[in-house]
């Protein structure tokens, strides 16, 4: 009996091996078979995003559809495939929509102003000549630069001239020989034409005696410029040579004492300042605004504390061969030298009047450019780029001529809008 017994234990010593044997090689399996899967989170499972805009969210990699930015990965929090719809971040539109501020075109009539810029000028009406009216040489100067102040009557030079000389000792001949009053007039008459005055000639038919030195005086007062041509009445422009140092050029004159003068060249003009030009630049677009007789408000950069009041007088027909600008002409009489600077430069506002229109911000609108305008009309829960066309501009509105109504409604900031899905290229 303990025989069997010892055999029998041996038996299930045996069995419980061998099912231990068994169950060690179907885990090892099943583990090799369970580590051959990845359980890694696959790519689609990835949630990537926008630096700059969060509510952008894509399965892949990418483009930021509204910076173009390059998407970044977010980590995994859940698949994405599981997420509900009301847990989804709005549309880039619908954000854009609730923070945008509003506004509606307004039908109303703005004060209009022409702004423009301009400088202080001569007016050449106002000037007097001094040409030679025979040839002769420069004895003595009395004046020595441009821009100097003179006073009618004042001796500007003497000159010395052999015709001058001659037509004198013809007259003077006349008058002791006692020859026929024509002759004696014809004589008279020609030494006027050369230069003389009244009192010159009462002179020489007192003494009788020719004088070889001829004083030229000033016929107006103003200041004496030297010029060769009509087209030189412009204000000289001073050069810088350097921080302390300027040509003189244009201050000095090039003809001395000694200086031989042909007949019939310009020597001098003299400028009255009693009447002063403005001349304003204008744009072409705002010409048709301009018309003569608008009032005016100059400002001059010396005295910029005082504003004048005047009126436009002239308009001229033609535009600037260089600046393309037109030019308006205020006529100022000179009350104050300081105030009334030739060549300064002065601002002016000229009133145009009220214009009656329908007026939107100019930040509402946007500029693509080849006089296309558009605007971000909200239609719905959206907006959608309307085409417009304008018309006057006014300080910061602009007037519709057509595209909108007084019952639209837009985005008052369009260069904000053009940052979200909601812009689309107008055709």
């Amino acid at each position: 009996m303990k025989k069997r017994s010892n055999k029998n234990k041996g038996l299930y010593l045996f069995l419980i091996v061998a099912a231990l044997l068994v169950a060690g090689c179907t885990n090892k399996k099943e583990q090799e078979a369970h580590a051959g899967h990845d359980h890694s989170p696959k790519q689609q499972d990835k949630v990537y995003t926008c630096p700059m805009h969060p509510e952008i969210i894509r399965s892949e990699p990418g483009p930021c559809p509204i910076c173009g930015m390059d998407l970044v990965e977010k980590g995994v929090t859940q698949n994405i495939e599981t997420l509900s719809p009301g847990t989804m971040v709005e549309p880039a539109n619908e954000t854009v929509l609730r923070q945008a501020q509003l506004t509606s075109p307004v039908k109303k009539k703005l004060s209009s102003e022409v702004e423009s810029k301009g400088y202080i000028t001569y007016n050449p009406k106002n000037t007097s000549a001094i040409a030679a009216r025979y040839s002769g040489r420069i004895d003595k100067l009395y004046v020595r630069y441009n821009f100097q102040e003179v006073t009618k009557g004042q001796k500007i030079m003497d000159i010395y001239s052999p015709e001058l000389v001659t037509a004198q000792q013809n007259y003077v001949f006349l008058l002791n020989n006692k020859e026929e009053e024509s002759l004696l007039s014809v004589a008279k008459q020609k030494l006027l034409l050369l230069g003389m005055n009244e009192n010159q000639l009462q002179q020489l038919q007192q003494t009788r005696k020719a004088e070889y030195l001829i004083s030229v005086y000033a016929p107006a007062s103003g200041h004496i410029h030297q010029m060769s041509t009509s087209e030189q009445l412009t204000m000289p422009v001073m050069t810088a040579k350097g921080e302390e140092q300027m040509d003189a050029t244009n201050t000095e004159f090039s003809i001395r004492e000694g200086s031989y003068l042909k007949k019939g060249e310009p020597v001098f003009n003299i400028i009255s300042l009693s009447q002063v030009w403005v001349i304003l630049k204008i744009y072409p677009e705002d010409l048709n605004k301009i018309k003569v007789g608008q009032a005016v408000e100059i400002t001059s950069e010396i005295a910029p504390e005082n504003p004048i009041q005047a009126k436009i007088n002239f308009i001229e027909p033609l535009l600037d061969n260089d600046s393309k600008f037109v030019s308006v002409r205020v006529y100022l009489n000179k009350s104050d030298h300081h105030v009334f600077k030739i060549g300064s430069l002065v601002s002016g506002k000229i009133n145009t009047g009220e214009v009656d229109g329908l007026w939107i911000p100019s930040s509402a609108m946007l500029d693509l450019g080849n006089a296309t305008y558009v605007v971000f009309k909200k239609e719905g829960q959206h907006f959608k780029t309307q085409k417009i066309e304008i018309g006057n501009r006014l300080d910061s509105e602009v007037a519709i001529q057509k595209g909108l109504s007084a019952t639209d409604t837009i985005a008052t900031d369009a260069w904000y809008m053009i940052d979200s899905d909601s812009f689309v290229l107008t055709p």
